[in-house]
């Protein structure tokens, strides 16, 4: 039964907005700083720490997810929005006072804390409040405000830098966040009346850090420090098989054996973090890639990382349309069977300098992909889930989608200077001009970006033919039910 309602009306209006303020806040941030970088550089110094304004906060929220499943279903989304709002509100202050780098990256720990709850509540909150058939329009709405801040967070932040500093993006989200603590306060449901004590598992969460931190290790290391890659690669094997022990020993660990492997999570886990590492291992340096390679302005580079988010849009309102004609899992083997030949077409743009068009029109496609695995995902995620779980199993999921954005990243980093590095031996200019220097490159460093992105976009082909036959299984195993 359809409901009478929709996501802006009676009942929702309030969670909607709550929601989506969220998001906003979510979405400024990692655009924002990305911007910022350059500003930020200059001003603290210590270049080789400036990934880590990036990578502490993803990491810390990524293990943050995982804490917030089991507060959130002992003390209910409300409660823990509460808190963790005005946590976000507190260490986003701290980091625009922040005086040197190594304290900038100390808060932005602290504050990816917060940021990592914060979503966790916002996704908890889609499957607590809203029926079945409007969580699909809800998921859309958060994409319409990621493809928004797509188009509109640079040119706030770009105003923002240009009239003050880098210290503005983070004020600026301090009447952002209290605008969103104003409408969820009382808006957000409560699904605990009487709330029960929270048990944190904190070994289950020591361990689970060394996962995260380790395997990031492993993977931004390939091609430079082989030995240092190896280290992480082993220390992630026998923590995560430490904590897979420990799971199985204590009653209730923070991420349980069945929300990584019970039917059909483990598959929307798989495709939906195979498909985020396919695409964002290689449209994370398209903008190096159009400035450098390609010869343009800064400023149209950066504009290049639109047409993915776009696509990604585009994907989650579609399929929020669909829903009454297509099962979640036919919309995710769609999803999965167009990535493969998106990423060739712009692979082969890449490596044969056709005109940029094809490569843009490549990625929005790509973009396209994401939208349809990973909204319809989330759905079929949340309509397989108890009320009792919901905190759990979304937050089991965005930690997978968090590392797999963070491998995705770090992998493709890692391609593109394992081939500049064998073709000119230069990684170390490339590295600059990724931390936002103004560098002059050669003409043969220019090239070999390109070809290092061509292999980068390669390797994303063969994660995309991994996620379509994941999908096939899904999709064959929920007719047979």
């Amino acid at each position: 039964m359809k409901s009478a309602e929709g996501i802006w009306a009676g009942k929702y209006l309030p969670v909607t907005l709550a929601n989506l303020t969220i998001i906003a806040i979510a979405a400024f941030d990692g655009l924002a700083i990305i911007a910022a970088l350059p500003n930020i550089t200059k001003d603290l110094g210590d270049v080789a720490l400036v990934p880590w304004v990036i990578t502490a906060y993803l990491a810390t929220s990524a293990v943050a997810v995982i804490v917030a499943g089991p507060v959130i279903d002992a003390v209910g989304v409300r409660r823990t929005f509460r808190v963790t709002g005005v946590w976000f509100l507190v260490w986003s202050a701290a980091a625009a006072a922040a005086p040197n780098m190594p304290v900038l990256i100390a808060i932005r720990v602290m504050q990816g804390l917060g940021g990592g709850l914060v979503i966790a509540v916002a996704l908890a909150a889609v499957g607590l409040a809203y029926p079945h058939e409007l969580r699909p329009r809800a998921f859309a709405a958060n994409s319409l405000v990621w493809g928004g801040m797509g188009f509109g967070g640079p040119a706030v932040a770009g105003a923002l830098l240009t009239l003050g500093d880098w210290r503005s993006i983070f004020l600026v989200q301090l009447p952002l966040t209290a605008l969103a603590l104003a409408v969820g306060w009382r808006s957000l449901p409560s699904t605990r009346d009487r709330p029960t004590k929270v048990r944190i598992d904190w070994t289950g969460v020591a361990l689970l850090s060394i996962v995260t931190l380790a395997s990031l290790v492993a993977v931004s290391e390939i091609g430079a420090r082989w030995w240092l890659a190896g280290i992480g690669l082993a220390v992630t094997a026998a923590s995560a098989s430490a904590y897979w022990k420990h799971s199985g020993r204590v009653p209730d660990p923070v991420l349980h054996r069945q929300h990584l492997t019970r039917f059909p999570l483990r598959w929307v886990h798989i495709t939906s973090g195979l498909v985020l590492i396919a695409g964002l291992a290689t449209d994370n340096y398209l903008p190096l890639y159009v400035q450098t390679t390609r010869g343009r302005s800064e400023g149209f580079a950066a504009f290049s990382l639109v047409f993915l988010t776009v696509g990604w849009t585009v994907g989650s309102v579609v399929f929020s349309r669909v829903l009454d004609r297509w099962r979640e899992s036919d919309v995710i083997l769609l999803g999965a069977s167009i990535i493969v030949p998106a990423l060739a077409v712009s692979g082969m743009a890449i490596a044969f300098d056709w005109p940029l068009a094809v490569v843009f029109a490549g990625f929005a496609v790509v973009g396209l992909s994401i939208g349809f695995v990973s909204t319809a995902g989330l759905t079929l995620l949340q309509a397989s889930s108890a009320e009792s779980e919901m905190g759990r199993t979304n937050a089991a999921h965005q930690f997978v989608r968090t590392l797999c954005i963070t491998y995705g990243v770090a992998l493709g980093g890692a391609i593109l200077l394992l081939v500049v590095d064998r073709r000119v031996g230069d990684i170390d200019t490339v590295r600059d001009v990724l931390a936002g220097e103004q560098i002059a490159l050669g003409a043969e460093t220019a090239s070999a970006i390109g070809a290092g992105l061509a292999w980068t976009t390669l390797l994303a082909v063969g994660v995309g033919i991994w996620c379509f036959a994941a999908a096939r299984r899904l999709a064959s195993a929920m007719r047979a039910k």
